[in-house]
């Protein structure tokens, strides 16, 4: 499996499809995402940082899902959402870099038991919480 794809190849490969859009599917993607932000919102013990950091991933990737649901676009894989944003959110260049990378973590603590260090969350949390309000300003735009 790679570990990038293009707008062009993710439409080609019908990863990334038009659809009607569908608000209905829009809110529920975004009432999750604000309930999984409330609940992790507290500070949590070190041995817990690991979920915390993949709570952030789901989130943002929620709040990326609530855009393409309002919008008209589905999509199957994580990879395609990276391109989405770089297709939609040009502005967005450091946000995307920094959303591929906890995407790569989130892969890390899934699928090879990564632990994350403490360090990194606090020093990413704060850029995290960002792109959380930057999607959110993105999503009550439309």
């Amino acid at each position: 499996m790679p570990d990038k794809m293009s707008w062009k190849e993710c439409i080609e490969k019908r990863i990334i499809t038009k659809i009607t859009p569908d608000k209905e599917r829009a809110n529920k993607m975004l009432k999750m995402a604000n309930i999984r932000l409330e609940f992790w919102s507290k500070e949590v013990d070190s041995r817990f940082v690991s979920l915390k950091v993949e709570a952030y991933y789901d989130i943002i990737k929620e709040l990326i899902f609530t855009h393409m649901y309002k919008t008209g676009f589905n999509c199957t894989n994580h990879l395609c959402i990276i391109a989405y944003l770089k297709e939609k959110f040009q502005e967005f260049d450091f946000e995307i870099q920094k959303i591929d990378e906890l995407r790569r973590i989130r892969n890390e603590i899934n699928y090879r038991g990564f632990f994350v260090s403490t360090d990194y969350l606090e020093r990413n949390k704060l850029e995290f919480k960002n792109i959380i309000k930057k999607l959110k300003e993105k999503i009550n735009e439309r």
